[in-house]
Order: C-alpha cells, then sequence, then structure tokens
C-alpha cells in the first residue's frame, strides 16, 4: 500500500517525527518515498500487534519505550553486542556480478539465483519459486532503475545469516516497476528471519533515496568503490 507519511503517522497513533525517525533506523516495516510510505499492510499490522506484546505502552507513548530485538537483550537493554554495519556484512556475504544477461524478469532472477553463494540447506529450485511468487504480488522494481527482489516468506532454518546479492545487468530489462522504468540493478535480499528482513531493506532504502549512491550504482562500480560508499552511509545512519 502506499500512503502519505502523515496518515500512517495518524493510524499508528504516532507523531510524524517518530515515524520517520523509526523508519530511517528500520524499526518499523515501511519506506519513505518522497512524503510517501509504502508498506505491506499484513507485515506492519504483525509489527503493531508484536510491539504491543513486546512492550503494553500505548503506541502514541512507545517512542522511548519501544523495544528493538536487533539491538536489545532480552531485558530491554542495549546490549554490547548489538550489530552495527549489518547492511555492509550482508552486501559483502552476497557478492557483486557484473554483466548479468537475460531478456526479462524470469531470466534474470534465475540469474541472479545461480549467483547466491552456498550455505547449508540452499535449495535454489524453491527460492527461485518463491521470488517468483512474490513478483507476481507486486513488483519488487522500487524506481530509478532498481528491484529488490526477495522471497514472501524468510528462509529461516536453512540460512543462518542474511545476504544481499548485488547484479549489475547487461542491459535494462522490463520490471512492472513502480514508476513504469526498466531494471539494471538487482539487490536479491534473504534474510533468516521477519524483522532482519526489514532492517537491512530500510537500511538499503536509506542509501537509496541518496541520489549520489543512485548515481553511483548506475555506473556498477567496483566492490571496492561500491562497499566504501555503502560503509560511509551505513556509519551515517548509524550516527
Amino acid at each position: 500500500m502506499k500512503q502519505s507519511l502523515t496518515e500512517i503517522a495518524s493510524q499508528l497513533g504516532l507523531n510524524l517525527d517518530t515515524l520517520e525517525r523509526w523508519i530511517r533506523q528500520g524499526k518499523i516495516p515501511v519506506t519513505k518515498q518522497g512524503r510517501m510510505g509504502i508498506y505491506s499492510a499484513s507485515e506492519l499490522n504483525r509489527w503493531a500487534e508484536k510491539q504491543m506484546r513486546l512492550n503494553p505502552c500505548h503506541v502514541v507513548d512507545a517512542s522511548e519505550c519501544i523495544l528493538d530485538e536487533e539491538t536489545t537483550g532480552t531485558n530491554g537493554k542495549r546490549g554490547d553486542d548489538a550489530p552495527e554495519r549489518v547492511l555492509l556484512t550482508a552486501l559483502r556475504r552476497g557478492g557483486l556480478f557484473y554483466g548479468i544477461d537475460g531478456k526479462d524478469k524470469k531470466e534474470i532472477l534465475k540469474a541472479a539465483v545461480d549467483r547466491i553463494p552456498e550455505f547449508p540447506g540452499k535449495d535454489a529450485d524453491t527460492i527461485f519459486q518463491q521470488l517468483m511468487e512474490r513478483e507476481e504480488l507486486t513488483s519488487t522494481g522500487i524506481g530509478q532503475g532498481v528491484a529488490i527482489p526477495h522471497p514472501r516468506n524468510p528462509i529461516g532454518d536453512s540460512l543462518e545469516t542474511p545476504m544481499i546479492v548485488t547484479c549489475f545487468l547487461k542491459q535494462p530489462i522490463p520490471f512492472q516497476s513502480i514508476d513504469d522504468q526498466p531494471v539494471s540493478i538487482i539487490f536479491l535480499l534473504l534474510s533468516p528471519t521477519v524483522e532482519v528482513h526489514l532492517n537491512l531493506l530500510s537500511r538499503l532504502s536509506f542509501c537509496l533515496r541518496d541520489k549520489g549512491f543512485v548515481q553511483l550504482i548506475q555506473s556498477a562500480p567496483d566492490d571496492a568503490l561500491f562497499f566504501s560508499h555503502i560503509k560511509e552511509m551505513e556509519a551515517t545512519l548509524e550516527g
């Protein structure tokens, strides 16, 4: 769904500043696009219900008491081992690939799946099928020549740590993106849990809102330059 950030904040009982901060920090399954927010109604409802179970504060008062599972221990206090640079780590694990060829979405996704690094329990055919099922619901093309394909559900026990496989296509292909532009860059996102998925998606979306970063990836930079920019942007986000 796509609504104004003001409408989303009102529905959740949040002030607008809190909503935008949570989007930026990856604490809520909403992607910001200008003054609009894009989200899955079912995912946002599950998120809201989960926060109420984790912390009995009313949502309108939750900006100081909400638990962030990615950065807290079981007692709600921030742990010393809070993860940093999780986006950079996932991108490094997945790897960068250039000149990926294919005439349509199906061929490109198949080529991207073939480049997923090995991990215990990996089932390339199942992952590909899940990606296609997700695309049938709605395109993961987010605009500006970028798509973030991912399975409808987390990989689960077979994948212990997340990864993002980055593919620079040989030529742009139609992807039914929200701006109707063809896609030339794919970030194939695989996560073990919904929480990890949403955190990575929010961090990646933060980078993709930066015009300079979009221009950089459109040039298919080498891995050193690409990872350097990711590291800088993720440091800005965490700061």
